[in-house]
């Protein structure tokens, strides 16, 4: 099934094939820690599946370079952006992302959900439609697109987004200072004109949409900003609004979390269908075990502490480690000068020290 889509696909793959050096270092095989492209560290394209609270047993797959994105948002747990761009890329083959999905199907527990995000938004990934349609033909499992929706307004990206079987986009502001405040946006996006392709995108699509709200303490959580948010939420079709805040540390403490107060009031004015997700403290879903040496927890411990801060409940959750050798590792890698941490609200939680 991987070749038959590769090879429907060997147009764009041949227009990939001019950039290649060498079978040794092939442009955007394998995204680095920082955003480079050659030797070093890597982290996979394909990860999980985690527990997701609100999807599930989600598989991950992350299309983007570390850093890369159209926002440079307060909130981001990944920490500054350092490449803030526009240009749609081809990161990565389509067929060599289909063929990592059919791996982690076949080694893995039978995911919820397929979830396309990663370390930046994943509407950059010039090919994410043929991806879509790529994943249809592999499995019956549905395809989430978590995207902060900035580059809905262009057709191309619009078309796209129709694809997913459930869209989740973003909307942290209801005028443009705040946008600029909260997401600070590559200087070619304006608010206006993305409000105007959530509203027809989201209106068009034929699955299930999921809007978020993040809000930040102080920032865009008081009553006039959190009225202004609702009045956009008015005019954009949503089968639920989910309200989050970060409670995550953020690399720089740019951002803190609302108070659980502002988040009620959010939930009373955004309407019936919103719900407060932050937080969650739940029933978790049963994480894969992990098997093989302690070398091999270590590199699946760094390599989800590389996408957001974690505590070592989090990490046990996720990976079916146990807590005791979470533990252990977390210290040596602390030693090491591999991992940091930070105490937020009475819990630790550990991030690579690459950010």
């Amino acid at each position: 099934m991987v070749l038959h889509v590769e090879h429907r696909l060997r147009c764009r793959d041949a227009e990939l094939q001019n950039e290649v050096v060498d079978p040794g270092q092939r442009l955007a095989v394998d995204f680095l820690i920082g955003g480079g492209y050659t030797g070093g560290m890597t982290k996979r394209r394909v990860y999980g599946p985690v527990p997701s609270r609100r999807f599930g047993l989600s598989l991950g797959v992350d299309l983007v370079p570390l850093k890369t994105c159209c926002y440079d948002c307060v909130y981001c747990q990944l920490g500054k952006t350092t490449k803030l761009t526009v240009e749609r890329t081809d990161f990565c083959r389509v067929g060599e992302v289909l063929a990592d999905v059919q791996t982690a199907l076949d080694s893995g527990p039978r995911p919820d959900v397929i979830t396309l995000a990663g370390s930046g938004d994943p509407c950059l990934y010039r090919s994410i439609g043929p991806l879509i349609d790529g994943l249809r033909e592999l499995c019956d499992i549905p395809v989430v697109l978590l995207t902060n929706g900035a580059l809905l307004f262009d057709e191309e990206v619009a078309r796209d987004a129709l694809q997913a079987d459930i869209l989740v986009p973003s909307l942290d502001a209801g005028d443009e200072e705040i946008f600029q405040q909260i997401n600070r946006p590559h200087p070619s996006i304006g608010f206006v004109d993305m409000l105007e392709g959530l509203q027809i995108v989201c209106g068009k699509h034929p699955g299930t949409v999921r809007l978020e709200v993040m809000l930040v303490g102080g920032q865009n959580d008081s009553d006039a900003s959190i009225q202004r948010i609702a009045g956009r939420l008015g005019s954009i079709r949503a089968d639920s609004i989910d309200i989050n805040t970060p409670v995550r540390p953020v690399p720089g403490g740019r951002a803190i979390a609302s108070e659980a107060e502002r988040l009620e009031v959010a939930a009373r004015a955004f309407g019936p269908t919103a719900r407060i997700v932050a937080d969650y403290r739940g029933p978790k879903a049963p994480g894969p075990k992990v098997s093989g040496s302690g070398r091999d927890a270590e590199r699946k411990i760094l390599e989800t502490i590389s996408r957001r801060p974690c505590t070592v409940e989090d990490i046990h959750s996720s990976l079916g480690i146990h807590p005791n050798e979470v533990i252990k590792i977390i210290g040596e890698a602390v030693r090491a000068g591999k991992v940091q941490q930070r105490e937020r609200e009475g819990r630790t939680f550990y991030f690579a020290s690459e950010f």
